[in-house]
């Protein structure tokens, strides 16, 4: 173990729990963090708590009840494999009526996010530092939920027509992953000068940033925020927001050839460029 510690923000990202969740989990003895710091109250993780935060996320996603989630955490604590207690709930599922059929489809895609991290794990992709350069963009800011994109962006491409200038991103102005209030800016970059009509337009400066290029769905990016938040942390650094990712290459079928580049900066990198 590295004996990094990750805020509760931070572990919300890379797991996809909401702050409240873990709160919740917390509450009910499945999830206790590391250490509470006794003047500010701040929850901090441990790489091992953030790997049973994945395990309980699987286990609800099986629509397992608390008591269920206790006593499957009680036998992986005796050495039983959560693999196989994910095959037995998929074969019961599979025997239950039509209306449980949607509890069946969401297990089959947590096993192929499964076998996506394992081969994360062998191959990751490289994290490197660099400065993102100085761009403007149109952009449409609002909080709602992540996959809102698919209605905005249609709507800043058919604003923006000939003036647009690359990949579209989004702006995360929190480290913690939200389910229904998530506060984002869907950006466009334009061609430098233009001011499209019927649309906000925001000068970012350049910055300095850790980032990678994940390949995946969305829902499988949790593993590179890990990584990047990971290697801030090892060097001291303290993670700053927005949080950045940009859309190198969408897939409109299963996801699995997405690639997303994400990038982190941190407090006191030396922003440069328009305010």
């Amino acid at each position: 173990m590295s004996g990094l510690l990750y805020s509760i923000g931070e572990v919300s990202r890379i797991t996809g729990l909401t702050v409240k969740a873990l709160r919740f989990y917390q509450e009910k003895g499945l999830l206790e963090p590391s250490r509470v710091d006794a003047s500010s109250g701040y929850r901090y993780y441990t790489e091992r708590d953030i790997s049973l935060a994945h395990t309980l996320r699987a286990l609800r996603d099986l629509k397992l009840s608390l008591e269920e989630i206790h006593g499957v955490l009680a036998e992986l604590g005796s050495g039983a494999s959560l693999a196989e207690h994910l095959a037995r709930a998929r074969a019961r599922l599979a025997d239950e009526a039509a209306s449980a059929q949607r509890s069946v489809l969401a297990l089959d895609t947590l096993l192929r996010h499964q076998a996506q991290a394992e081969a994360y794990l062998r191959a990751p992709p490289p994290l490197l530092e660099r400065w993102l350069p100085s761009v403007r963009v149109a952009v449409h800011r609002a909080r709602g939920r992540y996959a809102d994109a698919a209605g905005v962006y249609p709507r800043l491409f058919a604003a923006c027509g000939p003036h647009v200038a690359g990949a579209p991103f989004c702006l995360l102005h929190e480290a913690e992953y939200r389910e229904d209030d998530a506060d984002v800016s869907w950006c466009v970059p334009l061609a430098p000068g233009a001011t499209p009509e019927g649309v906000s337009i925001l000068e970012l400066p350049e910055v300095q940033v850790a980032m990678l290029v994940h390949t995946g769905s969305p829902g499988s990016v949790g593993p590179s925020w890990a990584r990047l938040f990971a290697h801030l942390h090892a060097k001291e650094r303290t993670p700053a927001v927005p949080l950045r990712e940009t859309y190198l290459r969408v897939d409109t079928a299963d996801g699995a050839s997405w690639r997303t580049e994400l990038a982190l900066a941190w407090e006191g990198n030396g922003v440069r460029g328009p305010a």
